[in-house]
């Protein structure tokens, strides 16, 4: 006898390992047999689908939206909650395929408490067809349709359409995001320039003619940001902070193209020294075109200043929201972090309960310290962690130094990790200092400082000879051939173990004492090692911002035909190393003047001269020949600041 439908709640058939002929046969059948079947999860009471366990079945219905509690967890629900049922696909071939009575509580896995009042539980539509777009890669005619639409996208915003553009980020497109979480108060672009009356164009041309004069750097059109300053503090500073988070999210969706011309954009209004006052400052800014300075100007005139349509899309989105959480973990990047989301999962519990063994041994360490490694760390313990590497450098190989690059070098009172890096000005010494590196991770292991090693790149063949000569080509895995330790590092705990009553009886009792939990947060910390020839150019390579590290080696490769590395300068034409200054002394850090009157480099670190940070300042010398050699004006670090 078949199962009986009388008494039984909405059915709604879960997609997961199903296709959508499968699927559609399987609802086809239930309806044939009088089932009520829904596409709405949220009308539904019993969800059907090729499941094994209850973890599952609950993540399910919460990639559905439908936030639910074990119902063995709970003894009496509450008033105004529902149970919802999840069953496995056993009890449909079982009842409906071979008609058989049974009991439908017999094939059930997972029994969920509902709250039907949350004011969340609106109805949606079926999941299933936003879920297949998101697995399945898009047709040609979708290829093009999407691109028509991002195109005409751009157009109305660069001619400042007054109707309301479409959503201007491609993974707003995709599974219904931009109608999940719109945001509640209506967002009315404001008007360009040229759609207003003749009297506002009359007083705006009256403004633009009392604009100060442009940068010369503008005037010639220098697209390359390492051949101008760029100072921290940016009078454009709102503005340029909403474009990092647009930036962002061009990088998490992958959008390479996006990801750079925002970057150039970005690194020209950071260096422009007046406050932006109209439209066509931005018009004039290498890098900045007609999408710019629709942006610019609906920031400046938005009602109230400050509001972009883009934006708001994108931070009200929860997929954006989830994707960026994900992101932000490290050892994952944006590929990985739509994986996670295509598979269902939703937070970093999710991972945790779901996903944990299959994660990468990094990725746990990043989800296991997430929260710590958010918190920025201050200068004062920047330099703590510079001073204690060094010290620990010296005690390994004496007159060893220590400099923090990053954005710590280019001034900023807060960083997310800390950069070191380590050589010896002797040149001598060069495989000395790349022998360094195991010596000295095992040494902070012991002392407690490293917690965890999360990649170490130990030099492929060797990077110098032992009289310092870098060689020109070399076979090596790591992305730079510089030795390095990317680590979890953790300052120890200065307060006193506490003391806890004796687990022996009478007064004559031992005092034990509790180990308590060091309370520092655990940092990311990186350490180089190159060698001294390569000092300079390690420091430069990792002290500027990402897009002045990015035109840095564009303009070697385009403007002199070279390229330029952590390791160097090489000649692409003869692929022979281009020396940094004369390269024939036996120290580094030295000035010209110097090595021509062969001044060395005092073995005493205690007696070299150092900044008020406590840096040698040998480190500034070896950048500015870098610099001299690159043909290129000297920017001191805190110039920098591209973003």
């Amino acid at each position: 006898m078949m199962a009986d439908p009388t008494g039984l709640p909405s059915i709604y058939v879960l997609p997961t390992r199903l296709s959508d002929a499968q699927r559609e046969i399987i609802i086809s059948n239930l309806k044939s047999k009088q089932f009520k079947v829904t596409n709405s999860p949220k009308d539904a009471g019993i969800f059907v689908g090729d499941l094994l366990g209850p973890k599952r079945a609950a993540l399910e219905l919460r990639w559905l939206d439908l936030e639910t509690t074990d119902a063995t967890t709970i003894k009496t629900p509450a008033k105004g909650t529902r149970i919802l049922k999840v069953v496995k696909m056993e009890w449909y071939t079982k009842a409906i395929t071979e008609g058989a009575e049974v009991k439908i509580e017999d094939f059930t896995i997972y029994n969920g408490i509902y709250p039907t009042k949350s004011p969340f539980n609106n109805p949606t539509p079926d999941p299933l067809t936003s879920r297949k777009r998101s697995l399945s890669p898009p047709t040609l005619a979708e290829q093009q349709a999407e691109e028509r639409s991002r195109i005409e996208s751009i157009m109305r915003r660069a001619v400042a359409a007054t109707q309301q553009a479409v959503p201007g980020t491609r993974h707003l497109r995709h599974k219904g995001h931009s109608e999940e979480h719109t945001s509640h108060r209506p967002f009315k672009r404001p008007k360009l320039v040229s759609q207003q009356s003749t009297d506002s164009q009359e007083e705006s041309e009256r403004i633009a003619s009392d604009l100060p004069p442009l940068p010369q750097w503008v005037v010639e059109k220098q697209k390359y940001s390492c051949t101008r300053s760029t100072p921290a503090n940016s009078p454009n500073k709102d503005f340029i902070e909403a474009l990092f988070k647009i930036r962002l999210n061009r990088l998490i969706i992958s959008d390479e193209i996006g990801v750079r011309a925002y970057s150039t954009a970005i690194a020209s209004i950071a260096a422009f020294p007046y406050k932006i006052t109209h439209i066509s400052q931005v018009h004039a800014l290498p890098g900045c075109e007609e999408k710019i300075a629709a942006l610019w100007y609906e920031f400046t005139h938005s009602d109230p200043p400050g509001r972009l349509g883009t934006l708001e899309e994108i931070t009200n989105s929860g997929y954006y929201q989830t994707l960026e959480q994900f992101y932000k973990i490290w050892g994952v990047g944006a590929y990985s972090a739509r994986n996670f989301y295509r598979q269902g999962f939703k937070d970093l519990d999710d991972l945790v309960e779901h996903y944990w063994a299959k994660l990468t041994r990094v990725q746990q360490i990043g989800v296991k310290f997430y929260d710590e490694f958010e918190i920025k760390i201050p200068r004062e313990e920047v330099i703590s962690i510079r001073d204690s590497v060094q010290r620990y450098a010296q005690q390994l190989l004496p007159g060893a130094e220590a400099a923090v690059v990053g954005g710590f070098r280019r001034g900023k009172e807060l960083s997310n990790d800390v950069d070191l890096l380590i050589t010896h000005p002797r040149v001598s010494k060069s495989r000395d200092v790349e022998e360094l590196l195991v010596p000295l991770v095992d040494l902070l292991e012991k002392e407690g400082l490293i917690t965890h090693v999360l990649t170490i790149h130990e030099p492929s063949r060797f990077v110098a000879t032992t009289e310092g000569e870098v060689w020109p080509k070399r076979s090596h895995h790591n992305f730079d051939g510089i030795p390095k330790v990317l680590c979890v590092w953790q300052e120890p705990d200065l307060e006193e173990d506490e003391e806890g009553d004796s687990q022996m009886g009478g007064s004559g009792g031992n005092r034990i004492v509790k180990k308590r939990k060091n309370p520092n947060p655990h940092r990311r910390v990186d350490i180089l090692f190159p060698p001294p020839r390569c000092a300079g150019s390690t420091l430069t390579s990792w002290s500027g911002a990402t897009t002045f590290e990015r035109d840095l080696r564009r303009y070697v490769r385009e403007e002199r035909y070279w390229k330029f590395s952590s390791e160097g300068i090489t000649d692409r034409a003869s692929g022979l190393r281009v020396p940094i200054g004369k390269e024939t002394g036996e120290f580094i850090g030295l000035t010209e003047d110097e090595e021509a009157n062969d001044v060395g480099v005092d073995d005493d670190v205690d007696s070299r001269e150092r900044r008020e940070d406590g840096e040698w300042i040998g480190w500034d010398v070896e950048e500015r020949k870098l610099f001299k050699a690159l043909g290129l004006e000297w920017r001191e670090p805190t110039e920098r600041c591209t973003g």
